[in-house]
């Protein structure tokens, strides 16, 4: 009987979702490029003027109530019993791969993230960010270009309008666009799991809501994941973790994972979930939730098919690293992103709208 309630539950969840007009094609595809619209400057993410912003109105059109933006810089929305102890985390990133002045007379800049553009030589169209009277403005226009040098990169904006000045934030930034089912722009990575958060937050709260009556799960939005390969990843997440008890269960993780088609982990299979982040240097799932996932996804692709692929493979590492220090990471879910921090950076739509089935489902399981 416990099984056949279960089953029941979990197919009026995703027949619900599937109804939701906020998860269809159009209304994915509208909501992402909203997100990569505005600007996501590391550790800035909440200044008026960027995506904070874009975040707090999305989710208040979803129905959810965001948290103002506090000293750690980072955003949350909350859904269940305000007065219970925290249960569950889930954790998305808002800030995109930024790049600072060098040297202004060269116009050459350094990386606050990893550089993982293809080829020697990669040109792409970007801006410069400054705040002024406390906004985040554009201060120039033109394009990013990177020259392989002796196993590093020269990297330069050549400035097509206004004027950069030492100081000023660089960042990729081209209008999404939509090609045969496929989004292509810049800052997929990680726009893809904000939206798909908020999404989960939708569906649990308005299809779930006596699962979560007297839980406490928290939906925080971090500021400065990224980050170079030989720095520390996820410092807004190690802010949080300082702010917030640990969570009875543990946290999940939302983001992009890396194409690998030798393990056939490629664009249009449904969603991507994980267990190992880093090949071992991330997060480690526990090996229960791991077989949880292992029968829910059985049961979802039952109900749903082609909703969720198990990903054994390489998950880059991201806010998971940290907080694996402080809680059990639960999950790693999200979708296949292709040509990460590129201006052709590629996710299937379709994959996008069965993460936001999988991931609300996975959640109530967990709970």
């Amino acid at each position: 009987m416990k099984k056949a309630v279960m089953i029941a539950q979990l197919a009026n969840l995703l027949a619900h979702i599937s109804a939701d007009p906020a998860v269809s094609r159009d209304a994915i595809f509208a909501a992402l490029a909203r997100l990569l619209a505005a600007p996501a400057p590391a550790n800035s993410c909440l200044l008026p003027g960027t995506v904070g912003e874009a975040i707090q109105t999305l989710a208040h059109e979803l129905g959810l109530a965001s948290a103002p933006g506090d000293s750690t810089g980072n955003l949350a929305v909350e859904i269940g019993d305000p007065a219970a102890p925290l249960d569950l985390l889930i954790t998305a990133h808002m800030d995109r791969p930024c790049f600072r002045v060098r040297n202004l007379a060269e116009s050459t800049l350094y990386p606050l993230c990893a550089i993982r553009v293809p080829g020697d030589g990669y040109c792409c169209e970007a801006v410069a960010l400054r705040c002024v009277d406390e906004n985040v403005t554009i201060s120039a226009s033109g394009n990013l270009r990177f020259d392989a040098r002796q196993g590093d990169y020269r990297i330069t904006f050549e400035t097509g309008a206004g004027e950069m000045r030492a100081g000023d934030t660089v960042m990729m930034q081209t209008t999404p666009r939509l090609r045969d089912a496929l989004v292509i722009g810049t800052g997929l990575d990680n726009a893809v799991g904000v939206l798909l958060a908020l999404l989960s937050a939708r569906a649990l709260q308005e299809y779930a809501a006596d699962a979560i009556a007297d839980r406490r799960i928290l939906f925080a939005f971090t500021d400065q994941e990224e980050g170079p390969p030989v720095g520390l990843f996820g410092q807004g997440a190690l802010r949080l973790a300082h702010s917030l008890e640990a969570p009875r269960l543990g946290f999940m993780n939302i983001d992009g994972h890396n194409v690998d088609e030798a393990a056939g982990h490629i664009l249009g299979l449904g969603a991507s979930h994980a267990f190992v982040s880093g090949d071992g240097r991330g997060s480690v799932v526990p090996l229960d939730y791991q077989e949880m996932a292992e029968r829910l996804a059985g049961a979802v692709n039952r109900e749903r098919p082609g909703t969720v692929r198990l990903n054994y493979s390489y998950v880059s590492r991201s806010d998971d690293m940290l907080l694996a220090a402080w809680s059990r990471c639960l999950g790693l879910s999200g979708v296949i992103v292709a040509n990460a921090h590129t201006t052709e950076e590629t996710a299937a739509l379709d994959d996008i709208v069965s993460a936001a089935h999988w991931i609300p489902a996975f959640i109530r399981q967990t709970l």
